[in-house]
């Protein structure tokens, strides 16, 4: 399977007139395959907010899926691109949580891509599951994140039934 993705994407990728120095199939799980790649233009493939890195993953996960039969996930890796974009994701989302932990007020999120909501969900669920929780709000293009703080009061029951 690797081989195939190799060749598949090397041909993709001349056929595009992209000039790159190295290509790496990388195997993240039994599906789901990184396709690391060096680039003097990664301007090109990233284009604005990546938006041209998602549409030729597309592109080459219907390729590989119309040549192995195999249903399977692609993420593209342009000179760490992806890297980069996740780490400053990480650094906005705890930023945002100095603030939540300051004034307790609710945070909501400027548009984020599905892919980069599910990232910082997981991130907060990670390493504030204790004490910060996220939802997604709206729906389409219109969709929010929010972090919330728990609200670590204790409330006693009147007729002392419950804690």
């Amino acid at each position: 399977m690797l081989e195939t993705i190799q060749k598949i994407s090397q041909t993709f990728f001349d056929k595009l007139w992209i000039l790159f120095t190295d290509l790496e199939i990388i195997p993240d799980t039994e599906h789901i395959f990184t396709i690391k790649l060096k680039s003097s233009e990664s301007w090109f493939l990233i284009w604005n907010h990546w938006q041209n890195l998602e549409s030729i993953a597309k592109v080459l996960k219907i390729l590989i899926i119309k040549t192995t039969w195999e249903k399977i996930n692609i993420h593209i890796e342009v000179n760490d691109y992806l890297k980069s974009k996740e780490d400053k994701l990480l650094s906005l989302v705890k930023f945002k949580i100095d603030l939540i932990n300051k004034n307790w007020k609710e945070i909501i999120m400027p548009f984020l891509s599905p892919y980069e909501r599910k990232k910082v969900h997981s991130i907060v669920s990670d390493l504030w599951w204790w004490r910060i929780y996220t939802k997604s709000i709206w729906e389409w293009s219109d969709r929010r994140m929010h972090i919330y703080k728990i609200d670590e009061r204790i409330t006693l029951d009147i007729d002392s039934n419950d804690i």
